[in-house]
């Protein structure tokens, strides 16, 4: 049975992922670190298992603190026990802060390089070498494509956030022939959450997170390595991949939300985009 890794699951995005996987045939390890449901931060790593185990999924939960280091490997290495393997690694942990530098205090800019980018690092560094080892493996992780309108009003968020794609890109050309492979993906239209929620987001703007948990299903489930490096937006992908029909993704049914992502994406790749820098030292 093939077996997954959500961190960041305990509810939005995440929980959508873990049920989305889980209703097509995966067991699925369930991380975070929020494990009380509650009015201020509703749903939990055991909420989303009972609602996993309820549609007849099988689910796991480790608490999972995305600023330490050692839950982290923890958990990458109870999913292993647990399950006997690892398919697929998933960071959806984030934090988020959309202010100027000078509205950014340094604590809050630490608090999202380490959730966002360091967590994410921490986790590649511990599953790397069992999907190496296993010769496939799929990692996913939840960034934008590179493009510098992202960058406006929030740059501090930005140097968090597009640090995965970086890594994304960058970690793609150390692992290509293996067999693993990695996918940054990020919403094309905004995403209906506890955020949205919360700033009274109308539903008209907004789009089921089944949209961006199919899109992940295709990318694990991807056989090739053509993926590898990519950094793709949801609708476009799954647009690729034959469908044309989003209507029932719509959180209000009479309105299709717009699109907040650019169209047309720089392509960031040069000339000597295969020339090694060593051999001109």
């Amino acid at each position: 049975m093939k077996t997954a890794l959500v961190i960041g699951a305990s509810r939005g995005i995440g929980r959508q992922i873990v049920l989305t996987l889980s209703e097509n045939g995966y067991q699925v390890g369930v991380a975070a670190k929020t494990t009380d449901s509650s009015d201020q931060l509703p749903g939990s790593i055991y909420t989303v298992i009972e609602e996993t185990k309820q549609k007849g999924g099988i689910a796991y939960p480790f608490k999972c603190n995305a600023r330490n280091e050692q839950d982290i490997r923890s958990t990458v290495q109870g999913c292993i026990s647990r399950f006997g393997h690892l398919d697929v690694a998933i960071y959806n942990a984030g934090a988020i802060t959309w202010k100027p530098v000078l509205e950014t205090p340094l604590k809050r800019f630490e608090l999202m390089n380490e959730v966002n980018i360091r967590g994410a690092y921490i986790m590649i560094q511990e599953v790397l070498p069992h999907f190496l080892n296993k010769k496939r493996g799929r990692i996913v992780l939840v960034s934008p494509p590179i493009y510098s309108r992202f960058f406006k009003g929030k740059v501090p968020y930005s140097v968090s956030k597009v640090g995965l794609s970086i890594l994304t890109m960058g970690l793609s050309h150390e692992i290509k022939g293996t067999g693993v492979t990695i996918t940054s993906l990020w919403p094309t239209t905004a995403i209906k959450s506890h955020v949205t929620d919360v700033n009274n987001i109308p539903d008209r703007v907004l789009r089921k997170p089944e949209i961006f948990a199919d899109a992940v299903l295709k990318i694990v489930e991807e056989k090739t390595d053509k993926l590898n490096g990519k950094c793709l937006l949801d609708e476009d992908y799954l647009r690729s991949e034959g469908m044309t029909d989003f209507t029932k993704y719509r959180c209000d049914p009479d309105h299709e939300p717009p699109r907040m992502m650019p169209r047309v994406l720089p392509d960031l790749t040069v000339s000597e985009e295969d020339e090694s820098l060593d051999s001109k030292l």
